[in-house]
């Protein structure tokens, strides 16, 4: 009996064993497909403030008849585009925000940004100012050039306008050719015909002649053709042919005369804002230099060309081109020599700069530069 139940045992165990053996799977749930995982968003950057565009007012000293204003004009330009844009300037003629020819107290006082002007305009508050423009029987134009970019005229002109001023020098705006010595209504034949001469002057050149008996006046060249054609003065002086030229002053004058003794070349100096030039960084500052020296360059050399052009335009007109009578020339440089000796004798940054003057003017003789 043992036996027999043991075998059933077994049995129903091997059943057991085989049923579950042949018992069919059950299917497997198909794995899901991996999902693909999500690029991960760039982290979205943070918007960059829009760059500080500057913007400055810059007035220079001529009139807009007077073709120097395109000096001003291109300066400006050059500064907005160098800068792509960072440090936008506009430009201004003389008169449209301070009086014309006082434009280095208009950045002194904060009222510009940016001005230019004949170095001689402002001798009422420095009174080495003309050496830095005309100086007669001094520089030509190549070599104040050479002055400015090679020797201390740069370093000397910052010393003069930046004492106890709140303005920064930052350079010329070109070297003009020889001015017109003076175009008048009235011959010049011998030195005694200046005695009494109603001349409009600036500079060096204006106190020279007035020590030499000349009724001397300054006021801005806009001024100058109805105070000639109402016969306020004689005669005047103001810039190079073609510059007077496009003023208009071929219709209220009768001769010009010529010679480099009074004023062998002219310029503007540019000066900025203390202020605002510190205001700039770097490479803003480098661009404001950088383009007062090259439109100042490409200004000279436009300069002497138009020239040519102009004193035909003159002789066509009719005006009578004269050179000035040599007695009248001796006489006004022995008058110079005597006036800068006198000046360098009472003020010693006088002293300084017209040695200076002198010194690079006879390196530069020596060396053929004229």
């Amino acid at each position: 009996m043992k036996k027999g139940m043991l075998l059933l045992a077994t049995v129903l165990a091997l059943a057991t064993i085989l049923v579950a053996g042949c018992a069919p799977e059950s299917n497997p749930t198909t794995p899901t497909t991996p999902t693909t995982p999500t690029t991960p968003t760039t982290p979205t950057t943070p918007t960059q403030p829009a760059a500080e565009v500057i913007k400055w007012q810059y007035q220079g000293h001529p009139p807009v008849s007077d073709y120097y204003h395109q000096a001003v004009v291109r300066i400006a330009e050059t500064i907005t585009t160098m800068s792509n844009g960072r440090l936008v300037v506009e430009p201004y003629a003389g008169g449209s925000i301070v009086p014309a020819s006082e434009e280095f107290d208009g950045v002194d006082k904060g009222i510009l940004n940016m001005g230019s002007a004949c170095p001689m305009y402002a001798l009422n508050k420095f009174p080495q100012a003309a050496l830095f423009d005309a100086v007669s029987g001094g520089m030509t134009s190549m070599q104040m050039t050479l002055w400015h970019t090679r020797g201390n005229g740069d370093a000397l002109a910052a010393k003069m306008w930046e004492a106890n001023t709140n303005a920064v020098y930052v350079g010329t705006a070109g070297q003009l050719p020889a001015e017109v010595w003076a175009q008048s209504n009235k011959k010049i034949e011998k030195t005694s015909d200046l005695k009494g001469f109603k001349m409009r002057c600036s500079g060096d050149g204006g106190q020279i002649l007035a020590s030499m008996g000349v009724a001397t006046v300054f006021f801005p060249g806009g001024e100058i053709y109805e105070s000639m054609q109402r016969g306020v003065i004689d005669a005047f002086e103001y810039a190079s042919p073609f510059l007077n030229w496009g003023m208009g002053f071929h219709e209220v004058a009768k001769y010009l005369y010529q010679s480099p003794s009074r004023a062998p070349t002219d310029n503007a100096h540019v000066w900025v804002n203390r202020d605002d030039w510190e205001a700039l960084t770097p490479d803003l500052q480098l661009i404001v230099k950088n383009a007062c020296s090259v439109v100042g360059i490409d200004y000279t050399a436009e300069s002497f060309t138009k020239d040519d052009v102009a004193l035909v335009q003159y002789a066509d007109y009719g005006t009578e081109l004269l050179p000035v009578p040599a007695e009248v020339e001796a006489a006004y440089l022995e008058a110079a020599m005597a006036f800068y000796a006198k000046k360098a004798a009472a003020d010693p940054l006088y002293k300084e700069i017209v040695d200076d003057h002198w010194a690079f003017k006879a390196l530069c003789d020596r060396a053929g530069i004229k």
